[in-house]
């Protein structure tokens, strides 16, 4: 890449000719008559100078996207060459929400060891929109996450395995003596008889006078949970509106006063407690495909690879059928 280039996308990433100044270690005067130079080499304006924060033409935006592809093709071929002189270590970044991360990767990392002892692993916890950004700007390799789809452009996703939404009602209500048809325990979703067809989904309409923990709005789980009420035929009273599920569960366990939509990995993965009974939800709403994600035209190291494979337990598959790894 030419330095015209990486200057232009320092100003574009900083929005400010003085900010890119300092950090390229040249003078504002200099950027400036750089940028002006390209600007009539090409024809068009890149910057829109009466705007604050700076922002880009159109042309600019054609033209810094064009930079972004020349930057991903030299980390590709970058990565590439690293890849073939060492596969026995190097690094990988994984980002995931914090669910995630306390649960799934540590097991999956600690696999994965065995075979790559020298392999460095980072875990970076973040939401969707963090996560994204991430991949986007190449500081994270892959995501493990249910918030994205096999059909968005910019990714490349790998299915990894369903979980199962199922709602979480405090033992001791009476509720639960019309329900003992419905009824799951602990020991049933540890040995997945909570996938069985032959179990019944639980009629939700039955918890419509109820309190509820429910997730804050923009969470996949909050939308998920929403629906299901609906198409029982009610909204759900919220006591509680929480940040992650886990804490939402803990305060169902601890308080007793309110049903919460949780997350089969979290039950089994949680400490037994017999002050809840479970229930399974309507299929078409409760089952959430988690996927592992990479930028889409992003080099996919060996070893990224490897750890696919290994997550998804040797029998991956690809969304993305064309990009098989």
């Amino acid at each position: 890449m030419t330095n015209e280039m990486q200057y232009i996308y320092a100003i574009y990433q900083e929005k400010s000719f003085s900010k890119a100044a300092k950090k390229l270690y040249i003078s504002q005067p200099a950027l400036s008559a750089m940028v002006k130079k390209v600007e009539q080499k090409i024809g068009y304006l890149i910057f829109d100078r009466n705007t604050i924060p700076l922002t880009v033409t159109k042309e600019g935006k054609y033209y810094i996207k064009c930079v972004e592809n020349i930057l991903n093709i030299e980390k590709n071929m970058e990565s590439y060459f690293k890849d073939l002189k060492n596969l026995d270590s190097g690094k990988i970044v994984i980002g995931a929400s914090s669910f995630f991360c306390a649960f799934t990767l540590p097991k999956l990392i600690s696999k994965f060891r065995e075979n790559y002892p020298k392999v460095d692993i980072e875990v970076i916890e973040g939401n969707i929109k963090e996560l994204r950004e991430g991949l986007e700007k190449n500081t994270i390799d892959l995501i493990m996450e249910t918030a994205v789809s096999p059909d968005d452009e910019k990714l490349k996703t790998y299915f990894y395995k369903n979980e199962n939404i199922l709602l979480a009602v405090p033992k001791k209500w009476k509720i639960n003596n019309e329900l003992k048809e419905y009824q799951l325990t602990y020991e049933d979703i540890k040995n997945n008889r909570h996938l069985s067809k032959e179990k019944l989904s639980v009629p939700l309409i039955k918890f419509k006078d109820f309190s509820f923990i429910t997730m804050k709005k923009g969470n996949d789980q909050y939308v998920r949970g929403l629906a299901l009420c609906k198409k029982a035929g009610f909204t759900p009273k919220s006591s509680y509106k929480i940040d992650q599920i886990m804490t939402g569960y803990h305060i169902a366990i601890s308080t007793l006063s309110a049903v919460v939509f949780v997350r089969d990995l979290l039950i089994v993965d949680e400490q037994e407690t017999d002050k809840l009974i479970y229930y399974k939800l309507d299929e078409e709403l409760s089952i959430r495909p988690i996927y592992i994600a990479t930028k889409k035209g992003k080099y996919i190291s060996v070893l990224e690879k490897e750890f696919i494979k290994l997550a998804c337990s040797e029998s991956i598959i690809s969304i993305n059928k064309k990009d098989n790894p």
